[in-house]
């Protein structure tokens, strides 16, 4: 049978890796703590997704990476800022890969490196060879969420088809927007306020256009659902990744059916929350959830992004960073224990 988006493995110990965001050193150190630990050195490495973006060097990352799938150590799936680059679609702390986001991220990301024109369609060509799941006997892979129904709508396409269908999902949603003409509301919506939605101290008013065009691109996106997650529109409009939203990540884990072990990424879980968790959004997802516990309905849940991403952006405007809040981690499977980039080691609950 051909791979498709959905990549089945035959069982096999596994060290699945969180979001590192362009964090090359605490990939090196992570993988250093790895390969010389015996119980370690030669299981296979899974990449969760979002390699890239905020981070000082997502080339080097990315290239790392790609070595370790492409000598067969390792696997990797897309997140949502993989799909961000595959689709054209600039976001916050693409300055590496975007020119038109060099300006912008200069003040919140600066030093960072930047691709060059060779290396660009090398890394869109990386990206497009990866799927967006992985399955295998008693676990579940992805990125933000195990949706039944994306599941299904992705599972029968051919891996490296990831453009073709990315297309095809952006023609569906134009097609459902243009109905009640939301496409063009959405978009005079943005370019009317686009200065005011990434400005923390100038709010845009309540973009009912906005709210309802995200609202749909979740809906009808079997790709968004599965790598940004299941999301609401919000009551009110809140800044977060250095601009205003108008919809926020719910703990779709909570309403999982499914009691199978699935392991994710993308939800910014902190080893150590701050005292106001007002001021981390969403580390509110966690709130009642320890450190290194499994969480949901059948505590069958397990989010391995310790929010490394934010490293880079701490140590630019405070000159440091807190060593103990910010990490890069590895769920060692079956063992179910925790690897950090500072080589700690601890079992989870």
């Amino acid at each position: 049978m051909n791979p498709t988006l959905v990549l089945t493995l035959n069982p096999q110990p596994l060290a699945i890796i969180g979001d590192i965001h362009g964090e090359i050193q605490a990939l090196d150190s992570l993988l250093d703590h790895l390969d010389t630990h015996p119980d370690t050195q030669n299981r296979r490495l899974v990449f969760i997704g979002d390699l890239c973006d905020r981070g000082p060097d997502s080339v080097a990352v990315i290239q790392r990476v790609r070595t370790l799938v492409d000598q067969g150590r390792a696997l990797a799936i897309l997140g949502n800022h993989e799909i961000n680059l595959l689709a054209n679609d600039a976001k916050d702390g693409s300055g590496w890969f975007f020119d038109s986001r060099v300006d912008p991220d200069t003040p919140h990301y600066a030093p960072f490196s930047r691709a060059s024109a060779s290396q660009r369609p090398e890394i869109r060509d990386f990206f497009c060879q990866l799927p967006l799941a992985i399955r295998m006997p008693g676990l579940r892979l992805v990125h933000a969420a195990w949706d039944p129904a994306s599941i299904a709508a992705v599972a029968e396409v051919p891996l490296g088809n990831i453009l073709e269908f990315i297309h095809e999902t952006d023609l569906n949603i134009q097609r459902l927007a243009r109905k009640n003409d939301l496409e063009a509301r959405y978009l005079a919506e943005l370019e009317r306020w686009a200065k005011q939605l990434e400005d923390p101290g100038n709010p845009p008013p309540y973009l009912d256009a906005v709210a309802d065009y995200e609202s749909l691109q979740q809906q009808a996106s079997p790709i968004k659902r599965l790598t940004s997650g299941i999301e609401a529109r919000s009551p009110r409009p809140f800044y977060s990744g250095h601009r205003w939203r108008y919809s926020d990540r719910i703990a779709w884990w909570n309403d999982d059916p499914d009691p199978t072990p699935v392991v994710i990424g993308h939800y910014w879980r902190l080893f150590q929350p701050p005292g106001q968790l007002d001021a981390w959004r969403y580390s509110r997802l966690f709130q009642q959830t320890g450190p290194t516990a499994w969480h949901g309905a059948h505590r069958q849940a397990f989010c391995v992004d310790y929010s490394v991403g934010a490293r880079w952006s701490e140590r630019h405007h405070l000159g440091h960073i807190d060593p103990t809040r910010y990490r890069l981690a590895a769920l060692l499977w079956p063992e179910n224990q925790l690897v950090f980039d500072n080589g700690q080691r601890l079992d989870t609950d």
